[in-house]
């Protein structure tokens, strides 16, 4: 009988303390061993594979963040070493997780999660996003939920106040076809604590307000978007075709070598055009031949050097 007891008392103990390790791994913010199997997941989902093998990978991934996501704690964990966009909103009340998979008909589809969090009571809601970009008429126009997102890796999240409100302006990549690549000014704002994509305060020339700014080019390119926190300002690339007779043809669009830009005022975004910027990545001329780039760094150099003095 006291042999019988102690059995149970055993198991008992050996329950309870798995319970509490479990917890504990949980509740401490530990999330090492998920990110480590979400990331061998991602690794496996690459042009390489088979269209099958790709969706049966990335249902997976689906599953495991939709499930970690809900759980508090991990809105604090980096998950530094995932392969994908992981971004923070400044005042850190949400992050967006986004990531792309090609098919074998060279085509992308965009997928990604929002976590939400309350500060006040410790807690989360986790919103799916499903890229429904190309059946949306008119994006540029148009308020979406989570299930209509236009789809993109997002990488930086700027934060104004709209009469009160926060909004938040996304900057994204859609790598779209073989063909061609987007890059996405996104607009968000939240009802509750609900996500809702598309704030008319993004100003074009000759149309108005926007709801979020996209641009297709080509993918032999490399297109400039980014905010410059010093001049509080999203700077970009100004695309044109590489020749008249291309317009309006994205395959042949790529930077023309000016900037535009856009500067919050008076509650929109302000289109800015052929804006005086100096270095808006490592270089303005890295996209050169070396031989036209150390001679656009001489003429550079020739100009900012003191002019003799009679």
């Amino acid at each position: 009988m006291h042999e019988q007891m102690s059995k149970h008392i055993s198991i008992f103990f050996l329950i309870f303390f798995l319970k509490i390790s479990v917890g504990f791994s949980q509740t401490s913010g530990n999330f090492s061993d998920e990110e480590y199997k979400l990331t061998a997941l991602f690794n496996e989902v690459n042009r390489f594979a088979e269209d099958e093998q790709n969706a049966k990978n990335n249902n997976r991934i689906i599953t495991m963040l939709d499930s970690i996501l809900k759980i508090p704690a991990s809105f604090h964990y980096a998950f530094a070493d995932l392969p994908i966009g992981n971004v923070y909103a400044p005042d850190k009340s949400f992050r967006i997780f986004t990531w792309n998979v090609i098919h074998s008909n060279g085509k992308y589809t965009n997928y990604g999660f929002l976590q939400k969090y309350n500060k006040d009571n410790n807690t989360v809601k986790v919103f799916q996003l499903f890229d429904n970009s190309r059946n949306i008429k008119n994006p540029q126009t148009q308020e979406l939920k989570p299930a209509q997102w236009v789809g993109a890796t997002y990488y930086d999240i700027v934060q104004v106040k709209l009469n009160g409100n926060d909004i938040y302006t996304l900057l994204g990549w859609s790598p779209n076809t073989t063909f061609t690549q987007k890059k996405i000014i996104e607009t968000l704002k939240f009802v509750g604590d609900n996500p809702i994509f598309g704030v008319p305060i993004l100003e074009l020339k000759g149309k108005s307000s926007q709801r979020r700014l996209i641009y297709e080019y080509s993918s032999k390119h490399t297109m400039m978007l980014r905010y410059d926190k010093s001049k509080k300002m999203i700077v970009l690339d100004h695309l044109a075709p590489s020749d008249y007779r291309y317009t309006n043809i994205p395959e042949f669009y790529g930077p023309d070598f000016s900037i535009d830009g856009y500067k919050f005022e008076k509650g929109k975004w302000r289109y800015k055009a052929d804006i005086n910027f100096h270095a808006p990545r490592s270089g303005l001329v890295d996209y050169l031949p070396q031989k036209l780039r150390n001679k656009i760094v001489e003429k550079r150099r020739a100009k900012r050097a003191p002019k003799p003095t009679n």
